[in-house]
């Protein structure tokens, strides 16, 4: 039987993180987390969606990957290192290697 490697798997999740690490500082409701450090990555394309006659809105999805403290929940928000504002929409219940949320853009 050949079992999984988890302290492997997250000094692995950490190089690839590291290759192109950058620092976001969560918002929380009111509150202002300490700065973490994270990988995002975009995913998939981007759209415009109407609201009404005159609102647009342009969303991007990405997926953000910490180490196993990192803390982040759902509807959290963060810029990028482009200042482009993201919402924590979904983070993964699996946390044994790394911390994995998926956020969308919104403007």
């Amino acid at each position: 039987m050949i079992l999984f490697d988890w302290t492997q798997a997250e000094a692995d999740l950490a190089a690839v993180r590291e290759e192109n690490q950058v620092s976001i500082t969560i918002g929380r409701g009111s509150e202002t987390l300490t700065a973490q450090d994270v990988r995002i990555a975009r995913v998939g394309g981007q759209s415009r969606l109407s609201q009404g006659d005159r609102t647009q809105e342009s969303r991007g999805r990405v997926v953000v990957m910490g180490a196993v403290d990192l803390d982040i929940q759902p509807d959290d928000r963060f810029n990028d290192g482009a200042g482009v504002l993201y919402r924590v929409v979904l983070v993964r219940a699996n946390r044994r290697a790394a911390v994995i949320a998926e956020a969308e853009a919104i403007q």
